[in-house]
């Protein structure tokens, strides 16, 4: 059995002939193409992808992602003051 793939939306259908109609966004036959390779992932980690990025989108990268972190220290503390108040559910 072969893997086709739909080229609008990337629905992945199994069997010998590619289907008439993709059940996900209802494009024709002519728009499959077989699968070529196995799966994998979407995205891959790799170190040092980002070296000549833009300085502007990394410090924004690294602002956005510090204050992601103080956040959570401002939701533990204020779930500790919501428990010695007495509203342990929060």
């Amino acid at each position: 059995m072969k893997q086709w793939v739909c080229s609008v939306c990337g629905y992945i259908a199994t069997g010998d002939n590619a289907p008439d109609v993709c059940p996900q966004c209802k494009a024709t036959k002519d728009k499959f193409k077989p699968l070529e390779k196995g799966k994998g992932f979407a995205d891959e980690h790799k170190v040092g992808i980002a070296k000549g990025l833009d300085p502007e989108v990394v410090q924004g990268l690294i602002d956005n992602f510090n204050g992601e972190c103080s956040e959570v220290g401002m939701y533990l503390a204020m779930s500790r003051q919501a428990d010695r108040e007495g509203y342990p559910e929060i």
